[in-house]
């Protein structure tokens, strides 16, 4: 019985310990002064990792949940229906490849839109607004953001990819913490808009890292 209970004393200084040594994370207010500002600061975050339920429409369609990485290099969407795995798209380096039953000829502007819709701040931009919005045009690209001033927040998207152009549109914003505390207010539906195509994208979760 000895033995029993200085295992167990041991069993709880150990969870004891580790809980101490844990730091809370301390939320950070995203002051910033004006739109450069917060453009500058937003570069620190290219990594996205999410869970997310997709609805695509085209000539095949596609429905299920997926999961998402983006880094700086490279993109994996992997996707399950009914809990099994349906397929993936992987790309690195603008190289794509995937065994999901979707249009070939079409992978590099979903992929893009992926890219583009949810890293939307990636770019060197030129300003212009008017009342309620700031125009933000790509200097190196055909690319459009729109922002809604009051939170800087995304609502439009247009680019040209390979000759095609996608339509991004943005809506249902939610405050997310990124990996470093800062709170950050992002859209939670991104739909993709590219020839007769659709990919709708709801974020179930999503963590936004450091660089």
């Amino acid at each position: 019985m000895s033995l029993l209970r200085f295992l167990v004393f041991s069993f709880v200084l150990i969870l004891l310990f580790a809980c101490a040594e844990k730091k809370p994370l301390i939320v950070k207010e995203f002051y910033v002064e004006d739109l450069q500002d917060f453009l500058n600061k937003m570069k620190i975050y290219s990594s996205i990792e999410g869970i997310l339920n997709l609805q695509y429409e085209g000539k095949n369609n596609l429905q299920g949940d997926a999961f998402l990485r983006i880094s700086e290099r490279e993109l994996l969407l992997r996707v399950y229906y009914m809990g099994f795995p349906a397929g993936e798209v992987y790309e690195e380096n603008g190289e794509v490849t995937s065994n999901l039953l979707i249009e070939k000829d079409r992978l590099k502007q979903l992929v893009t839109g992926i890219r583009k819709g949810f890293i939307w701040w990636d770019g060197d931009f030129v300003v212009e607004e008017n009342s309620n919005e700031y125009i933000l045009k790509d200097k190196k690209a055909d690319r459009i953001v729109i922002l809604k001033k009051s939170g800087f927040m995304p609502l439009i998207q247009t680019l040209n990819v390979e000759g095609q152009t996608l339509l991004i549109n943005y809506d249902d914003y939610s405050k997310i913490q990124t990996e470093d505390g800062t709170v950050l207010n992002m859209p939670m539906n991104i739909v993709v808009y590219y020839k007769n195509r659709t990919l709708k994208i709801k974020i179930e979760r999503i963590k936004i890292k450091n660089a």
